[in-house]
């Protein structure tokens, strides 16, 4: 770092990129709320300078998230530019244009640096852990990739205690050098939503009577074709009043999930996919209207519908494979994804027993006080001030 009193603010440079990518992904949703905990954790302590640095041509769209002490740093190139830049293995070392700092790259890989440390977060490893449920040409550059950059980081951050142990286990890394930075439920969206509110979001969406509700993209790591399959299972005087709705953002490799909904249908079952129909807006209402919110998916590095489902008040069923036991606690009806009569039992105690989803509910108020965005800020701020020698 540069010369200065002990009590200058430690400068910190951010990979914007995730927050001004044509497609909002997953990893920009952590890295809005994680930098708007920072951004007011900097207004109280005023001991971190942090530039977000954005493609040209972007600055507009980072200054919408309205930072009001991260102030935005412009790359010289666009984000196209980069990408090929990036794929290629041709980006310079960024700090000898944009300057000497400790760098944050919130998206799994990092850029060359001359002459500053940084940190690296890697949100799961389902190239490594499972790459037959992953696209295989993005899984090989991931591997390559994601490998490079964590073990040439100063730190590494996981968002779960199994995730952190995962990355030592497969980059070899020495424990010290992977720090947990976690998630958690933005509550000023994800609240119980009124009665109205429901009603309208279900009559918008074509949802009738009772459901349950299965959030995430149409793909073989989110089980839903198992599931599926399972509620077809569920005696008939349970089955017969519920919709299973599953939303998500896009599809991959979706075959196998829409012929099972497509027999379940055949079969006379309810099964609707909402796939790319559910606006961001409507989320909170759709898990406060059902009966329980279903994740059995075979991976995770973290998983953040059982805890949005939790923050509206909604029961949850979740696979008891990778982190989805830590990360929901007592307060989830756990299952093994591979059996689909056990899927199956547990969608019918939940849809059954009034006391259990009472029990699960109240347990999911109490779990997710474990997931706060100021506690996330708190230890990555941690993490620059020790590679800044603080």
């Amino acid at each position: 770092m540069t010369a200065g009193a002990a009590s200058d603010p430690v400068r910190l440079v951010i990979d914007g990129k995730p927050l001004v990518a044509p497609h909002f992904s997953g990893v920009g949703n952590y890295t809005q709320h994680l930098l708007q905990a920072l951004d007011a954790r900097i207004g109280e302590r005023g001991d971190i300078d942090a530039r977000l640095a954005v493609p040209f041509g972007t600055a507009s769209i980072a200054r919408s998230y309205g930072f009001s002490r991260i102030r935005t740093l412009r790359m010289p190139a666009t984000f196209a530019q980069f990408q090929r830049l990036q794929q290629a293995g041709r980006v310079p070392p960024m700090d000898l244009i944009l300057g000497r700092a400790v760098y944050f790259f919130p998206d799994f890989s990092r850029w060359p640096l001359a002459r500053s440390r940084c940190i690296t977060a890697v949100h799961d490893l389902c190239f490594e852990a499972v790459p037959d449920m992953v696209d295989e040409a993005n899984g090989a550059y991931l591997r390559t990739a994601v490998r490079e950059s964590a073990t040439t980081s100063d730190l590494v951050t996981a968002l779960t205690h199994g995730m952190q142990e995962e990355i030592v286990k497969f980059y070899g890394l020495d424990e010290a050098r992977v720090r947990v930075v976690s998630c958690a439920a933005d509550e000023k969206r994800f609240y119980r939503r009124s009665d109205g509110e429901i009603a309208r979001v279900k009559h918008q969406l074509g949802i009738f009577g009772d459901y349950l509700v299965a959030v995430g993209n149409l793909e073989p790591r989110k089980n839903q074709a198992a599931l599926i399959r399972a509620f077809t299972r569920v005696d008939p005087t349970v089955s017969d009043r519920l919709t299973l709705v599953i939303a998500g953002a896009g599809a991959w490799r979706d075959a196998e999930t829409r012929e099972a909904a497509d027999a379940a249908i055949a079969a006379g079952h309810k099964v609707r996919l909402l796939i790319g129909e559910v606006v961001a807006r409507d989320l909170p209402a759709l898990y406060s209207g059902a009966t329980a919110s279903v994740y059995v998916s075979w991976y995770e590095g973290f998983g953040m519908p059982p805890v949005e489902s939790m923050a509206t008040g909604t029961p949850v069923i979740a696979g008891n494979r990778s982190v989805l036991p830590e990360v929901t606690g007592d307060a989830a009806l756990l299952v093994d994804p591979g059996d689909e009569a056990a899927i199956a039992d547990a969608l019918q105690r939940i849809c059954t027993d009034a006391a259990l989803r009472a029990d699960l509910t109240a347990r999911g108020y109490e779990n997710i006080t474990r997931y706060r965005w100021e506690t996330a800020a708190d230890a990555l701020a941690e993490c620059v001030h020790e590679l800044a020698g603080r």
